[in-house]
């Protein structure tokens, strides 16, 4: 026999033969790696941290400090939770989303570390509440009056001015009626000429205007004219034949009468609107009239409560309609003062206004009122101030503000602008006082202007002294439409919450999908809700779809966009999950626990049992607990834990991949993707300890070879293993002392236990800590061989051979 080289080390393969095993693979492969051929020994897990929570941990997660990324904040839960992040979530905001633990929620590293103890501590329900039916909008309609006139005027652009002799409390855009302008009355002359001469006190005319003049008494004959030689009471016209007469005139100002017109505000008494006449100036008539034109329509309010993180709810029930027109000031009482009960975000309102469209009846957004908040901390420096809010402000850049009450006096401020955005608890103002150093207040209140167009008009603080809203906006600015009509809470038991595509959330309950609006996570519309045939257990995304593992079939789900429906594919390939905590996305597909080993799906490949060539129904269920199986990705392979022990498996194609036992077991498991590194708690007091920390003493391992059968009968009698053995002295060559009579033992550190079994008889074992030939024992022959090694270095290659001389040939 030439002797044995066993080199590139497999992981053992249960399905197969011990005798039927490739070459190098094993019976026993526990704790080593195998993924270079060499068998190298993982490093005791180390811990790292604890959760500060007792009990058996089922969700491991972390939070990264924003300010120091290797402080890692760790969450935990002793109920299976699903998180999913936004792919447009803020890194230093680090929101996340999760299920599994009562009603879904929401937080973020802010919220979720605040304050001591186990993590999370705080987050808020992920759907917003549906405004109650005990808080409706009430309205008053201011009524109008028809206004009279003053004056009037009108340019070369045909733009009329008109002054009223009161307040005519129109608003720009609103739609108007002018009437009750007929005629100015005068006097004429004609003088033997063609030229007639009209006396009309401040008629305003100018010269080169037309105007149409009807003769009520004299000889002259009505028409339309040309003024010329214009005074401030008289003009003149060219008539078509000379005569002599006088008489009473009127100049016909009709044209001023409008119907159904916008008008653009001046002031208070003073608008403009489009009319076709003559030029005039500023002339005095108080016999026109003035009302609000266009149709009288019905108009109602809703309101949706609104969180600093843009979230919006299902409206509220509507108003009792109003029958008005375009223009009737509206105030809108009975809106809600503060936040609904319950554990959201909420704070402030959306208020909605129906305005008629040549596409229908939509509400349409008049604006977002604040609740006042409350200040934390102020702060002055060269005049600049500086102000901390406890919740956010929801302030941009030149919005006005209203600050008071605060403790300390002089950051008290009507008016205010915002200069600068520190972030959303904190925002800057001018302000010329004295510097002041950060100071924690004990009171003062932050209101909003509610005004159409702040800065410009007048402001309107809500809730400093009512909750009222006054609506006087201009409708053609009113832009954006109502949108949360539908957007509904996700289910209170909703689990599996995960990311797919375009930011849509998805979850199930039973056999049943729910899908969020694109973008919009709080949102779960009841018309997006998909059932399928049997009981989803868990979700994976892949490849822009979704792939649904039930008590039974895989499904293949596609959906961009769930109000253009949602398309749902099975596959036949009887593969249950048997526990949602199994499912990892590996490079290769998505792989989870089954009853005959793992199962995998890929898109190009579709499901298949990765595991094939290397479990079958019976030692799968003897060597695993399959129901069990928590899983992690690590390092390209899929690290598993179960309630009989825990593995490690990398696929291959040639060989079907690489089975190792491992020795730590775990409750849960997170992978930072950042890092490369794997994390998991065990036991019951909240420990986290980090896997495969290289900076870590080894653990023992053990390998055990498949049965070798030899051509001929023999016997082995020499061997030889080929290790990292570090230097070994013995520590006699340090004693002094009479070695016989000392107890202590050689230095055992780095060495390889070896192992002989014939006809799978265990027949040798010997220790060796260096790379030179050992002698086997004799007294047999055989053609059935094993051998293992075990130990806490790596090791290369195990020779076999007949003899020691035969060790040179191998």
């Amino acid at each position: 026999m030439a002797g044995v080289k066993i080199t590139n080390f497999l992981g053992k393969a249960p399905k197969i033969s011990p005798e039927l095993l490739p070459n190098t693979a094993a019976q026993i492969a526990e704790n080593c790696k195998v993924y270079s051929g060499d068998l190298i020994p993982y490093p005791q897990a180390v811990v790292l941290a604890n959760t500060g929570r007792t009990g058996t941990i089922k969700t491991l997660y972390a939070l990264r400090n924003p300010n120091n990324a290797n402080d890692l904040k760790w969450l935990s839960w002793t109920t299976d939770v699903d998180i999913a992040v936004a792919s447009a979530n803020l890194q230093d905001e680090q929101r996340f989303y999760y299920s599994g633990d009562g009603a879904p929620k929401i937080s973020n590293y802010a919220l979720a570390t605040t304050g001591a103890g186990a993590y999370p501590i705080g987050y808020y329900d992920l759907g917003l509440p549906v405004p109650p039916d005990s808080t409706v909008p009430t309205t008053a309609a201011t009524t109008f009056t028809t206004k009279t006139t003053s004056t009037f005027a009108r340019d070369a652009g045909n733009i009329a001015t008109v002054v009223t002799g009161s307040a005519h409390g129109l608003k720009t855009g609103a739609v108007i009626s002018v009437s009750g302008f007929t005629y100015r009355s005068g006097t004429y002359n004609q003088a033997g000429t063609t030229t007639l001469t009209v006396t009309i006190n401040n008629h305003g005319l100018a010269n080169g205007a037309s105007v149409t003049l009807d003769f009520t008494s004299g000889s002259a004959v009505d028409g339309t004219f040309t003024v010329s030689n214009a005074t401030s009471n008289t003009f003149d016209v060219i008539v078509a034949a000379a005569a002599t007469t006088s008489g009473d005139v009127n100049w016909d100002i009709r044209n001023f009468n409008a119907v159904n017109v916008q008008c653009t505000v001046v002031d208070s008494t003073t608008f403009t609107y489009f009319s076709p006449g003559p030029q005039v100036t500023t002339t005095s008539y108080t016999s026109g009239k003035v009302d609000l034109g266009g149709l009288t329509q019905a108009r109602s309010y809703v309101f949706t409560w609104m969180t600093p993180w843009d979230e919006e709810s299902i409206a509220s029930k509507p108003s009792t309609n109003l029958y008005i027109k375009e223009g009737v000031t509206v105030t809108v009482a009975n809106l809600p003062t503060a936040k609904p009960s319950g554990n959201n975000f909420v704070r402030g309102v959306r208020l909605y206004r129906t305005l008629a469209s040549t596409s229908g009846t939509e509400y349409y957004r008049l604006g977002t009122l604040w609740f006042p908040t409350a200040l934390s901390a102020v702060q002055r420096t060269s005049n600049v101030s500086r102000v901390t809010l406890s919740q956010p402000h929801n302030l941009d850049i030149d919005d006005r503000f209203k600050i008071s009450g605060c403790s300390v006096a002089s950051f008290n401020i009507t008016g205010g602008i915002v200069t600068d955005v520190i972030d959303e608890y904190t925002f800057e103002y001018a302000q010329a006082a004295g510097d002041v150093s950060s100071t924690p207040v004990g009171a003062g209140t932050l209101y909003h202007d509610v005004s159409e167009n702040p800065p410009t008009t007048s402001a309107r603080y809500w809730g400093d002294g009512t909750y009222d809203f006054i609506d006087d906006f201009d409708s053609r600015l009113l832009l954006d439409t109502l949108e949360s009509d539908e957007y509904d809470t996700p289910p209170e038991d909703l689990k599996g919450l995960t990311a797919i595509q375009n930011n849509i959330l998805v979850g199930f309950v039973g056999n049943t999908l729910y899908f969020s609006e694109p973008g919009v996570p709080h949102a779960f519309p009841a018309r997006y809700a998909t059932p399928l045939g049997e009981d989803i257990v868990a979700l994976a995304a892949i490849a822009g779809s979704l792939l649904v593992l039930t008590k039974g079939y895989p499904y293949i789900v596609s959906v961009n966009d769930p109000a253009a429906g949602v398309s749902t594919a099975r596959i036949d390939a009887l593969y249950p999950c048997l526990n949602a905590k199994s499912v990892v996305t590996m490079g290769y597909g998505i792989v989870w626990s089954t009853n005959d080993g793992l199962a995998v799906y890929s898109p190009a490949s579709g499901a298949a049992l990765v595991t094939k060539l290397l479990y079958n129904n019976d030692t799968w269920s003897i060597d695993i607990d399959p129901t069990t199986v928590i899983a992690e990705y690590y390092g390209e392979n899929y690290f598993a834990s179960h309630s009989q022990g825990s593995f490690v498996f990398e696929q291959d194609a040639k060989v079907g991949g690489f089975f190792v036992d491992t020795g730590p077991t775990y409750t849960a498991s997170w992978y930072d993707t950042q890092t490369g590194r794997l994390y998991y708690v065990a036991g019951t007091n909240g420990d986290v300890y980090e896997w495969d920390d290289l900076a870590q003493p080894p653990l023992t391992m053990e390998w055990k070879s498949k049965v070798i059968v030899t051509k001929d009968m023999l016997n082995l009698g020499a061997a030889r293993v080929i290790a990292d053995y570090s230097t070994v002295t013995s520590i006699w060559d340090a004693e002094t002392t009479i070695w016989s009579a000392e107890t202590t033992n050689w230095n055992t550190a780095d060495e390889i236990t070896f192992k002989l079994w014939a006809d799978k008889q265990l027949v040798f074992t010997t220790t060796v800590n260096d790379m030179a030939g050992f002698r086997l024992p004799t007294g047999y022959r055989t053609d059935t061989f094993e051998v293992g090694v075990s130990g806490n270095v790596r090791v290369r290659a195990i020779h076999l051979a007949e003899t020691m001389l035969g060790l040179r040939e191998v």
